[in-house]
């Protein structure tokens, strides 16, 4: 039997066997004096009456003097050698017959207890080779750690399909004992994982190898997501992982942040802050709890935006604008409505550089030329901003209209009459508010 088939085999076997309890019962009917009759079964000749003789039930048989000893002796030696994957001596359906019967003799108490020290001694004996594990060679170590849980699981899975008849009925019946599969992480986590010096090992590992990914290199994620998931498993993920892990991601994006600001322009700047919340989102999705997502995301977010909102939109909107780099435009406005107070900064930004730039439009006299001209392509090409990169927000929109009125009315009547003067500009111009001038000169 390999280890999957003989689990699945056992506990088939134990839910037949209730089953056809379940069955037997079916088939018998209870005559209103009490006495239990089998459906079906005929009486030898119609009216025929026949005298029931009820016998009392015999004695349990007594187990041998010896049993109870040598039935552990023998449970004990195939425990011993999943441990040490041996091969087992004896059939494992006997095996599993041995515990039935022990636990029909109310033996149950002593086995669960006998059981629980036999796996506990085997585990703090594991302790050992992690303690004295050569301290350069990190990635080998968590492959003996992440091996020596995998082979404790298997191990317990193997166990307690032998036991699963203690485990099914006087573990189930003590609310108060743990099962013997959360015996195994108990025994686990108090012997291995909470040992200081091996968790810090252990925690210092992973967070190294997540570190070289970040900076590039490639990392076995499959030993990352056993790992935490072993810490998940044995409840001890957040205070021995996920608190250093956040404080690390805060360090390293508040010094890159600080770092890239200053070396790249804005565009470059935007699209490094989208890959790395993506590259983060994909460690969520690969190995790391999915709890820890909207902490780590927040960090990010925080220390490579939050903390710059302001750098990034006087070092770069009037560029991005300018320059009509409606993609640049697009990313920034996504990004900014991730942080906190990010879309009233942008938006007071966008209404300052529209007055600014509209300011010098109707400013500058010797331009008056081409002053409707100027002003049509700049309303179309802040329309096309509002529209296409800021998502059709209607405080973008109304902002820009509240822009237009104020920069327009800085140069009493010429605009207006410029513009009063252009049909075009006048039906362009006409969602503006009518308390413009030029508004009053066109009707």
């Amino acid at each position: 039997f390999t280890t999957t088939a003989l689990c699945i085999n056992l506990i088939m076997a134990e839910d037949i066997r209730q089953d056809k309890k379940a069955n037997f019962s079916a088939l018998t009917e209870h005559n209103n004096n009490g006495v239990t009759k089998i459906s079906g079964l005929a009486s030898n000749k119609t009216g025929a009456s026949k005298k029931l003789v009820i016998k009392n039930f015999k004695d349990r048989p007594k187990l041998a003097d010896n049993y109870t000893e040598d039935t552990w002796l023998k449970l004990r030696d195939a425990v011993g050698a999943i441990q040490n994957s041996t091969s087992i001596k004896y059939n494992l359906e006997e095996l599993y017959q041995a515990v039935e019967n022990l636990c029909s003799y109310k033996v149950s108490p002593t086995l669960y207890k006998q059981l629980r020290q036999v796996c506990e001694d085997h585990v703090q004996a594991q302790i050992h080779q992690f303690r004295e594990y050569p301290l350069h060679c990190v990635l080998s170590f968590l492959k003996r750690m992440n091996r020596c849980w995998q082979d404790h699981c298997r191990q317990t899975i193997m166990i307690r399909s032998i036991f699963l008849f203690l485990d099914r009925t006087y573990v189930l019946q003590n609310s108060l004992l743990p099962s013997i599969w959360d015996t195994g992480l108990e025994l686990f986590r108090n012997h291995i994982v909470s040992d200081g010096a091996v968790q810090k090992r252990t925690v210092d590992g992973i967070l190294e190898q997540i570190e070289r990914e970040r900076n590039g290199e490639t990392v076995d994620r499959s030993l990352l997501r056993s790992l935490l998931g072993m810490l998940s498993d044995l409840q001890v993920y957040k205070e021995s992982f996920e608190e250093r892990f956040l404080m690390e991601t805060n360090r390293l994006y508040a010094a890159e942040g600080q770092r890239l600001m200053q070396e790249r322009d804005v565009p470059e700047y935007l699209h490094h802050v989208a890959r790395r919340l993506e590259e983060e989102n994909d460690r969520v999705i690969s190995y790391l709890d999915q709890s820890t997502q909207k902490p780590l995301i927040s960090n990010v977010e925080k220390q490579l935006l939050g903390e710059h909102m302001t750098a990034i939109l006087q070092k770069g909107l009037s560029i991005l604008l300018d320059g009509n780099r409606v993609m640049e435009l697009a990313l920034l406005y996504q990004l900014f409505s991730k942080v906190k107070g990010g879309l009233p900064t942008l938006l007071q930004h966008w209404r300052d550089y529209i007055k600014s730039f509209g300011g010098e439009i109707v400013g500058t006299p010797e331009k008056d030329k081409d002053m409707v001209q100027d002003l049509l392509d700049f309303k179309d090409k802040m329309d096309n901003v509002a529209q296409g990169c800021f998502n059709r927000n209607e405080s973008f929109i109304n902002a820009m209209k509240e822009a237009f009125e104020a920069f327009i009315n800085n140069r009493p009547n010429k605009p207006a009459e410029l513009i009063g003067e252009d049909k075009t500009a006048v039906s362009h111009f006409s969602g503006l508010s009518s308390k413009l001038d030029f508004y009053a000169c066109a009707s």
